[in-house]
């Protein structure tokens, strides 16, 4: 495995640390400066790695309890950029004590900031939301 990947499969990883800390000075130092993440339901992504920070933490206020894990990725890496395909799935309590399973895959476009790989597009699309015992809707490969 070249450095590059194990590198971008760290990043992911990190991403994931960030988010179950609930700490998102780590979960946003995944990003480029102008990082871009799309999710379902928005018609633009959120843009630039301040604005996510702020975002992100406006969302998991509402979310006291997230269980966020990743699987390992598929990456293409061509000289300073890459794209990469990663499964998630999470595990989360609401503030009204509601509990759910999102799972998924992040399409992402990578790239070099300053040497250190970095997201600069991430593309969420969820493949099951519903109960954790999976009796929600399935939604399947996006």
């Amino acid at each position: 495995m070249s450095n590059d990947i194990l590198e971008i499969q760290t990043l992911a990883q990190v991403y994931a640390d960030g988010v179950m800390q609930r700490d998102a000075e780590i979960w946003g130092s995944t990003f480029t400066e102008d990082g871009e993440w799309f999710l379902p339901g928005m018609d633009e992504p959120i843009k630039g790695r301040e604005t996510l920070k702020a975002f992100w933490s406006q969302v998991m206020s509402g979310y006291p309890n997230v269980l966020h894990w990743v699987q390992p990725g598929i990456i293409n890496v061509t000289g300073d950029e890459a794209t990469a395909r990663f499964y998630v799935q999470e595990n989360i309590k609401d503030g009204e004590g509601n509990m759910f399973r999102v799972a998924g895959v992040y399409n992402d476009e990578l790239r070099q900031e300053q040497g250190v790989w970095k997201f600069s597009v991430r593309r969420f699309a969820s493949m099951y939301r519903g109960p954790v015992d999976m009796t929600g809707d399935w939604l399947g490969y996006p």
